[in-house]
C-alpha cells in the first residue's frame, strides 16, 4: 500500500524567489547552493514557530518547499499575502512527491537523502514512518497542534542553521536576536522513548514526580520530542500524556549538529 506522504511540496519560481524566501524564513538562504536543502522556520511576530520547512534550492530562481503534515496549502495561503509586487509564483504542487533515495540530495538527517519524484511513479515515499528519523536527530516537524507554541531556540533549530541572528529582518527576527544575545532561552529539547504502547500526542504534558515540566512538540512511532523547562539527563525516567505513559530520556540536544 502506498504511503501517505509526510511532506507537501510547494514550488516557488521567479526572479524574486530567493529574495522573497530569504525575507520570510528565518534561515540565511543566500548561502544555500544550487541543489542543496536547508531546514528553516516560518515564525510569527513573537518568534514562535508556525512551520518547520525544508527549502530546496533547485536553481537560483526555483525552489521546492517541503512542508510537513499536509500543511502546504495553509502555508501558501499565509505567505502569499506578502508577495505583493515581487516577481514569483508560489503554488502547491500536487504532482510531486518527496522520496528517500541514496542517490538524492542530503537532507541534513543522517542516512536520509531525498529526491523529488512524480506522484504517479514515486517509490519509497517519505511518509509518517520516517518521523522517528527526524526526532532521533532533534528536528521537530511542526503540525497544526504544535504551531505557534514554541520559540525557535526552544526547539534548538540553531542546530540545523534554521535561523540566523545576523541576516536582515524577517518575521520574529527581533525576538530571535533578543533571545540569542541576552541568553533568555531556558528551555531544553529532549527525545523521549516510550516504554509502553500508548502513543503520545502533540501538546500533551511531561511530568517529573507529579510536577509538570514540559510539553510534547513532535511525535513519531517510537520516539517523541519534548520541550522541557528543566534540564534532565539520560536516561531519566519521566511520565507523559493523558495515560501517564512511562518515557525515558533518550537524548538531550545541547550541542550543534
Amino acid at each position: 500500500m502506498k504511503q501517505t506522504p509526510l511532506f507537501d511540496v510547494v514550488q516557488v519560481a521567479g526572479p524574486d524567489a530567493l529574495v522573497f524566501l530569504h525575507s520570510q524564513f528565518a534561515a540565511d538562504l543566500n548561502s544555500v547552493a544550487d541543489g542543496a536543502l536547508r531546514w528553516t522556520a516560518w515564525l510569527n511576530a513573537q518568534g514562535r514557530v508556525l512551520h518547520v520547512i525544508g527549502v530546496w534550492r533547485l536553481a537560483v530562481d526555483r525552489f521546492a518547499l517541503l512542508v510537513p503534515f499536509q500543511r502546504g496549502a495553509e502555508l501558501v495561503d499565509a505567505v502569499q499575502r506578502f508577495v505583493l509586487r515581487r516577481k514569483l509564483k508560489l503554488q502547491l504542487d500536487d504532482t510531486a512527491c518527496v522520496c528517500a533515495n541514496a542517490a538524492g540530495t542530503a537532507s541534513g538527517i543522517s542516512g536520509l537523502n531525498l529526491l523529488l519524484e512524480d506522484n504517479a511513479s514515486a517509490t519509497n515515499v517519505v511518509g509518517e514512518d520516517f518521523i522517528d528519523a527526524f526526532v532521533e536527530q532533534g528536528l521537530a516537524l511542526i503540525d497544526a497542534n504544535a504551531s505557534g507554541r514554541h520559540l525557535a531556540h526552544a526547539l534548538r533549530l540553531d542546530r540545523f542553521a534554521a535561523f540566523s541572528v545576523n541576516k536582515g529582518c524577517y518575521p520574529g527576527q527581533e525576538i530571535i536576536a533578543r533571545t540569542h544575545f541576552l541568553g533568555r532561552n531556558k528551555r531544553v529539547l529532549v527525545a523521549l522513548r516510550c516504554a509502553d504502547d500508548n502513543r503520545l500526542q502533540v501538546g500533551e504534558n511531561v511530568f517529573q514526580d507529579d510536577t509538570e515540566i514540559g510539553e510534547i512538540a513532535c511525535v513519531g512511532t517510537r520516539l517523541a520530542l519534548a520541550v522541557l523547562v528543566v534540564a534532565v539527563t539520560e536516561p531519566t525516567r519521566l511520565v507523559a500524556g493523558l495515560h501517564r505513559s512511562v518515557v525515558t530520556v533518550a537524548t538531550t540536544f545541547t550541542d550543534p549538529c
